[in-house]
């Protein structure tokens, strides 16, 4: 019985170590999340070279900002990944170190906006990771977690070079939808719904605060006075938006 159990340990413990995969220094075929990006020359892009990004984790579902997909950064920008689980958080914190191997992933340009996932199955340009499919594509090192910082923009400076990356407004105010909630309800079902606040500047330039429906603070009210948000840029055909990453709202 004894040597039996000892198998048994020996059977698992070799299980766990072929499930956590180790980086390999240097990272082959690493570039760029810039350089990833140039890669979309069309709505959806199968990548088919042996390219990996590296960049830490700035945005997940800690606040329900993002739903099912996460932020991350290098020095050169950020992109979003959509993976498909509720799970975030815990299994790619803020701050942690992430190596995605895009070989077989695809990145999608929605209406400007560029998103890495799975190769799309239906209608749309790209689709999330599965969840089983995580470590395939992903090393996660929580042990050298490194805070990146956003850059500091003014809403007449955002230009295309931002979309995805994590930025930070000053001096912005909200007028008469200061006190309103972040995010409308539907008046017949009554649920939340994906709502936009516009922001101005001192200089009256203005940019949409848009909030999903899925965000944890969406019944608050929207501060009053002049404040720093700090957040991703988004685009859509043409529109630029900012997307509050961790509650960052300093008023």
């Amino acid at each position: 019985m004894r040597r039996i159990v000892i198998v048994l340990i020996s059977v698992i413990l070799v299980a766990c170590n072929n499930s956590m995969p180790t980086f390999e220094e240097p990272l082959r075929g690493n570039i760029s999340i810039a350089h990833l990006k140039t890669l979309a020359a069309s709505e959806s892009y199968t990548i088919t070279e042996d390219i990996s990004i590296e960049g830490y984790v700035v945005a997940n579902d800690l606040y329900g900002e993002y739903y099912k997909s996460i932020i991350i950064c290098d020095e050169s920008g950020g992109i979003e990944i959509a993976i498909d689980t509720r799970k975030t958080a815990t299994l790619f914190p803020i701050s942690a170190r992430v190596v995605v191997h895009c070989s077989g992933l695809t990145i999608s340009d929605y209406g400007g906006r560029l998103i890495l996932g799975a190769i799309p199955q239906g209608g749309y340009t790209v689709d999330r990771i599965a969840e089983r499919d995580i470590l395939r594509y992903f090393l996660v090192d929580k042990s050298s977690p490194k805070a990146i910082r956003p850059t500091t923009i003014t809403i007449s400076n955002i230009n295309t070079t931002h979309i995805g990356n994590y930025v930070r407004l000053d001096n912005l105010s909200f007028g008469e939808q200061a006190s309103l909630t972040w995010c409308d309800t539907d008046p017949i079902t009554g649920d939340y719904i994906t709502t936009e606040r516009i922001a101005s500047d001192t200089k009256g330039n203005t940019i949409a605060i848009r909030t999903i429906a899925e965000c944890s603070y969406r019944n608050e009210k929207i501060p009053s006075g002049v404040g720093t948000l700090c957040g991703i840029v988004e685009y859509f055909n043409g529109t630029y938006s900012l997307r509050i990453v961790n509650h960052q709202i300093a008023f």
